[in-house]
């Protein structure tokens, strides 16, 4: 039997539905008043054929079935929805070319048109999703769309999970109570949420529909919650497991399967790392090279020449700086830069530090404005190095660094990047610190684990907005 709670979840879907197929089809008669230069509503839609609007809504109906739509789940961030909706419009979009192309109809509708239109539809989706998810946070936040959940165990691990889920009020709980066996002596939690010992959980279910179970209980007696679960499932309610392994692993992990289905055993990998995924993968690195094709091609000259003229007449030594840093999964490459310092021996040793003699007078703006880096769109399109990604480092620190932090060796498990997340949270230039090194590192690991083409992007523009009021810690 559907409950409300559940019908309350449709409802939300299909409005959000909603809204985008009126905005399709918004966008479909806007461009096409563009681009005919014809904005009486009624004469628009006598003109455009009745089929293709049978044949956009049909598209995206197909589209967003397979996709589907996330942003009523409890917890989930815009990055995610933003990757949805580029998923449903890339999908709707080959539909359409593959549909007009197999009718061959091309008379009414130019690609400069369908492009428009995309991209349209494309702005105002991901507009219309994040407003809606905004809303619904907020509807929940006022006690509505609620989840009720009971907690198994009153440990540490319980108590947090409580206090994540009762300040976050947007994720839409409404905690009812704990359950657990121990002495109260043994509680981290307040002796009044405790509702009753683990065999209470069946009456208590019973009388208080609940919609949710978490089982937070210590390793060794999370045997117990193996009967409530089969409980749980013959009357429809969801139960979640909470392990207590928080003192080993501080990241996302994900699960997977060794053997038959039958008789598999679970796996947990200690990090996730979208750039495993073939499709992310290949996204990141068509990317890279029409990015870095289109920069070397339309802008780089013009930068060689002027920034090669000016190293030139104001030092000796050649136009670029070459050196050995470490790339990914450990290999070593050469990276590009143009050289910003006098010819000197500890090049590939010492770091630059403010006020450092060896930096000349263009080697200064250079650095301060990040155009010593572009050379690196070279490294970039033969595939040593992305746009984004953790900052490579010299040989020496790779060496120095790896010793002294747990994680350092990690950050090369990506591709080495131009610019990257401890970039534009300000950790770059000279690390004085080993803490300064190991927040760097930390934030290129967050990096690895959390990585989205919307990521990506959103570091571009953070750079590029750093190098337009010039960043303080680049000398």
């Amino acid at each position: 039997m559907e409950t409300n709670k559940e019908h309350n979840i449709v409802t939300i879907k299909n409005l959000v539905a909603f809204g985008e197929f009126l905005l399709l089809n918004a966008c479909f008669i806007f461009t096409f008043a563009i681009s005919e230069k014809e904005y009486n509503i009624h004469e628009l839609i006598r003109t455009i054929p009745r089929s293709y609007f049978v044949l956009i809504n049909l598209s995206y109906t197909i589209s967003l079935s397979y996709v589907g739509i996330i942003l009523d789940q409890r917890i989930v961030n815009i990055e995610n929805i933003l990757n949805k909706v580029t998923k449903t419009c890339v999908l709707f979009s080959l539909m359409l070319l593959m549909i007009v192309t197999f009718l061959n109809d091309f008379d009414i509708f130019s690609n400069l048109y369908w492009i428009l239109f995309i991209s349209m539809f494309f702005c105002s989706t991901s507009f219309w999703r994040i407003c809606a998810r905004i809303i619904l946070k907020h509807y929940r936040s006022k006690g509505n769309n609620y989840k009720r959940v009971i907690i198994l165990g009153a440990g540490s691990i319980a108590n947090e999970l409580y206090r994540t889920i009762s300040m976050n009020t947007f994720y839409g709980y409404k905690f009812l109570g704990f359950f657990d066996d121990r002495d109260k002596s043994d509680y981290k939690v307040a002796d009044s949420l405790v509702k009753g010992t683990i065999n209470d959980v069946y009456e208590f279910v019973a009388t208080n529909d609940v919609d949710e179970i978490f089982c937070a209980l210590p390793a060794g007696e999370d045997r117990k919650v193996l009967p409530i679960i089969r409980y749980a499932e013959k009357n429809m309610i969801r139960c979640f497991i909470v392990p207590d392994f928080k003192r080993f692993i501080k990241k996302q992990v994900s699960l997977t399967f060794l053997g038959d289905v039958s008789d598999a055993i679970p796996i947990i990998s200690l990090r996730d790392e979208p750039l495993l995924s073939p499709q992310n993968k290949l996204a990141k690195r068509t990317f890279d090279i029409l990015a870095s094709a289109s920069f070397l091609t339309f802008a780089f000259p013009f930068l060689y020449v002027i920034i090669g003229s000016i190293i030139k007449a104001t030092s000796s030594g050649p136009i670029f700086f070459k050196q050995v840093r470490t790339g990914k999964n450990g290999k070593d490459f050469t990276c590009l830069k143009f050289r910003t310092m006098r010819i000197n021996k500890d090049s590939d040793t010492k770091q630059a530090t403010k006020g450092d003699a060896r930096i000349t007078r263009i080697g200064a703006f250079l650095r301060k404005t990040n155009l010593d880096e572009m050379p690196q769109f070279v490294n970039v399109f033969i595939g040593n190095m992305s746009i984004v990604g953790p900052r490579p480092h010299m040989l020496k620190h790779t060496q120095m660094y790896s010793e002294l932090i747990n994680e350092y060796m990690v950050r090369h498990y990506a591709k080495p990047g131009i610019t990257g997340w401890a970039q534009v949270t300000g950790f770059r230039g000279e690390t004085k610190t080993i803490e300064e090194m190991e927040g760097r590192v930390k934030r290129d690991v967050w990096y690895i684990e959390n990585w989205t083409f919307w990521l990506d992007l959103k570091i571009i523009i953070l750079t590029v907005v750093n190098m337009l009021r010039g960043e303080e810690k680049a000398y």
